[in-house]
């Protein structure tokens, strides 16, 4: 189901049950709410995003229950002030920014808030995504905070990476050209199927600025073994709690 340039829409208390491809997605939209809606598809279904949000502003997701193949949330190229609260995801490739810097012409993500939401049994958790490639001017991503979140067996927990290539077949030679500031990760809880629990992996060329890691507290599944935090070409700093010890 795609809404292009709606504004002022109120979708609720609907299901979506194995679709074929991503079940909602909006485009050119303002002030659009989704609030208790269940959208399922099998953990291995391609491209079965749960909700797509491009290039649209206030968009507030609120008790939405998702489970499916690719990103439970996905939010992409030009979206601002995106409010997503009570979540759940599972499974699924958890909730993502991104992928941003393939393409010339794209626009910039700023101001994201995740809140009070739960990931289980996802191949990431809290994602950030950029490709390593060239564009003729720089794509900002800033402003996003994500607190009280809440991990079950989850891969990746913390996640930035700005050599995104799903296909493994990319040369990498050129940077990542997304600028990613002001980003906090604040109240993270719970447990890791990966070793490297929180991945700031940054662009040389457009290095991260300002990331802040306050109480976080993941701890490994068994036969994971001892967590670790990597971070490159970040700059930041952590506060309270950091469980594993921070790179920052």
């Amino acid at each position: 189901m795609t809404f292009d340039f709606v504004t002022n829409g109120y979708i609720h208390h609907l299901s979506s049950i194995n679709s074929k491809g991503g079940h909602f997605k909006t485009f050119g939209c303002e002030n659009i709410t989704f609030k208790k809606i269940r959208i399922s598809a099998p953990g291995d279904s391609p491209n079965t995003d749960g909700i797509k949000i491009a290039n649209s502003n206030g968009i507030a997701i609120d008790r939405v229950n998702i489970g499916t193949g690719d990103d439970c949330i996905a939010i992409i190229s030009g979206s601002k002030n995106v409010l997503i609260s009570d979540v759940f995801c599972g499974p699924g490739h958890g909730i993502s920014v991104g992928s941003l810097g393939h393409n010339d012409g794209e626009e910039n993500v700023e101001n994201i808030k995740v809140k009070n939401c739960t990931l289980s049994d996802t191949t990431n958790g809290l994602r950030i995504k950029s490709w390593a490639r060239p564009l003729s001017k720089p794509l900002k991503a800033s402003n996003f905070v994500y607190e009280d979140i809440m991990m079950n067996n989850v891969y990746n927990p913390i996640i930035i990476d700005q050599e995104y290539c799903p296909s493994h077949t990319c040369s990498n030679k050129d940077p990542s050209n997304v600028e990613i500031s002001n980003v906090s990760f604040k109240n993270i809880h719970g447990s890791s199927n990966t070793q490297v629990a929180l991945s700031l992996k940054c662009s040389a060329k457009y290095p991260c600025k300002n990331i802040i890691v306050d109480t976080i507290d993941l701890w490994q599944n068994r036969g994971v073994g001892r967590l670790s935090n990597l971070c490159s070409n970040v700059n930041g700093a952590s506060y309270g709690k950091q469980n594993p010890p921070s790179c920052l």
